[in-house]
């Protein structure tokens, strides 16, 4: 007996949709819609805790911000709807996190801050369980959709309003004490400020929204004076690593190899003639200017490379008086301030910050995440997306460069605290859960159903 036209084949979801005319693959494989569906309610709750990221401060106990009263809320929502609905929880890059938390406890222990450490451990497994819930409840590309563009427009949104507050010298906003000085909003410092927007203009890129090209571009514009007035060197660095990375990912999934490969050397080219030709005179017109956002930005680079250099030889010998599980994590500063270094001071690098607070295994695990991350971006950009999750996503090659950004600015900062770090890394799962029916069909092992 022939079904209604139009209705859906027996045994699967209404309004599912077959991927190439593959009979029996539903669009939004491996989950379910009607009960599994997340409601509005849990979707709006988590969409305010990514809209709010920006309260960092004040402080409070175990240095958390008012933005984990929010997330706490959030996760704990995610999970009594996964509970009650039955859904299946999604602990994406569980391997590499579950040794990087035991390694860090056992490191914790025998530290000499041990309760501060423990904390440090604590802290990070709640962020993980943010990242989780976030991969949860984002079963659906509309989910998925929402948050993006949410990051995308409230990002904006603060951007916009710390410019207000360093043109009309309002501290609340700006964060700053002073007219010319490092803008910060409400972070802890400028360089994390500066982190936020620069990743938040892969957001817009990644999300396509707004839609209309023209109000996207000033979103994006609106982000980059944000980016400049925190001064942070590490953000602008990163912002033109992960657009080059992004570029690459792009065009080898539109054009190909070779061409990607040809289009992002000419620009690695350019970018280090320019490097070589330009930046030296701009950072000597820097150091000589009366502008002070220009001395404290760009004219103290050279300042700030001799600073890391000597934190990061203090952070090498410091790891060669300790032992196999490292110092303990959050003990840099402690330990630097009691021992032979002049300055004492965090690692200001998540590698090496690793393997000093939890030696080579914490730095494997490290490693392990990273490649658990750029498996996921190699496998959302590949190849085209579904079509409901390409509305949602219509540059994925975007999140692949949000994730060399952090990767780069982890070479001179700590990101791995960043409440924003693990929102991508759970949004970034989740994009890769959604387009997984897409790999399966496309795979040699796939055969349609009979």
């Amino acid at each position: 007996m022939r079904g209604t036209p139009g209705a859906a084949p027996a045994g699967r979801p209404a309004g599912a949709v077959t991927l190439h005319g593959t009979p029996g693959l539903a669009e939004a494989a491996p989950w379910q819609f009607g009960t599994q569906e997340p409601g509005r309610g849990v979707v709006v709750v988590l969409a305010l805790c990514i809209a709010l990221a920006p309260l960092v401060s004040p402080k409070g106990p175990g240095n958390g911000g008012p933005i984990d009263v929010f997330v706490a809320v959030g996760v704990t929502t995610a999970l009594l709807w996964a509970v009650r609905r039955r859904a299946r929880l999604q602990f994406p890059y569980i391997v590499p996190v579950t040794l990087y938390l035991t390694v860090g406890l056992l490191a914790a222990l025998g530290s000499v801050v041990a309760f501060r450490g423990g904390t440090a451990v604590a802290q990070e497994g709640f962020l993980f369980l943010w990242c989780a819930s976030l991969a949860t409840v984002c079963r659906t590309p509309h989910a998925l959709e929402v948050l993006l563009r949410t990051w995308a427009l409230s990002a904006t949104a603060w951007g916009a309003a710390m410019i207000v507050g360093v043109v009309a010298s309002v501290p609340l906003l700006s964060g700053t004490k002073h007219a010319g000085t490092r803008a910060r909003l409400f972070f802890d410092h400028p360089n994390m400020a500066g982190n936020f927007f620069m990743i938040a203009i892969f957001l817009v890129v990644a999300s396509g929204f707004p839609r209309r090209r023209p109000l996207r571009y000033a979103c994006i514009a609106v982000l980059l004076v944000a980016v400049f007035l925190t001064g942070s060197n590490a953000a602008m660095l990163s912002l033109v690593g992960g657009s080059v990375v992004a570029v690459f990912l792009h065009l080898k999934a539109h054009r190909g190899a070779a061409p990607a490969i040809a289009v992002t050397t000419a620009i690695v080219l350019v970018l280090g003639v320019g490097a070589a030709y330009v930046v030296p005179p701009l950072v000597t017109f820097a150091e000589e200017s009366r502008d002070p956002l220009l001395r404290y930005t760009l004219g103290r680079s050279p300042e700030s490379a001799d600073k890391r250099g000597v934190i990061f030889a203090d952070q090498v010998e410091l790891y060669e008086r300790g032992d196999l599980l490292g110092i303990g994590p959050a003990a840099t500063k402690h330990e630097l301030g009691s021992s032979f270094a002049g300055v004492a001071k965090e690692a200001h690098n998540d590698y090496l910050a690793t393997l000093v607070e939890r030696g080579p295994f914490g730095l494997l695990a490290v490693v392990g995440l990273v490649a658990a991350v750029f498996a996921r971006v190699a496998g959302i950009t590949r190849r085209r997306l579904l079509p409901r999750l390409a509305a949602a996503v219509p540059v994925p090659a975007a999140l692949g460069g949000a994730c060399a950004a952090f990767a780069l600015t982890a070479l001179t900062h700590e990101v791995l605290h960043y409440r924003w770090f693990w929102t991508m890394l759970g949004l970034l799962a989740a994009v890769y859960l959604l387009a997984r029916p897409a790999r399966e069909a496309s795979s040699p092992a796939y055969r349609p159903a009979a």
